[in-house]
């Protein structure tokens, strides 16, 4: 986790004083979460983490794989889209047919 608050920062070309005035903390604060000294509270990690707009996964380094039955999908949990536009349901249906008929199992 440490390596990647680095990494974020340089790449944003910010300094540790920057950071801790977004997180409204002392800047000898925010340098200790960077060296491993401390561990940054949630509400510290949800700032970065909404900051660099990433999940909070993705700030600690966490991955996974997950897999999504787009023939499945509620539409509450999940919205679809290309372009910035939202696939409406019909579109979606026929995303999975043609899928279907072009890897032989329709």
């Amino acid at each position: 986790m440490l390596n990647r608050f680095i990494q974020l920062r340089k790449e944003k070309k910010l300094t540790i004083q920057n950071i801790a005035d977004l997180l409204g903390i002392a800047k000898s604060t925010y340098a200790s979460y960077e060296t491993g000294y401390r561990q940054p509270p949630i509400d510290a990690l949800i700032k970065i983490a909404d900051f660099y707009q990433i999940s909070l996964d993705t700030l600690v380094g966490r991955h996974y794989t997950m897999d999504i039955h787009l023939d499945r999908l509620n539409d509450a949990d999940y919205r679809l889209c290309v372009d910035n536009q939202p696939l409406t349901d019909d579109e979606r249906k026929e995303i999975i047919a043609y899928l279907k008929v072009r890897r032989g199992l329709s």
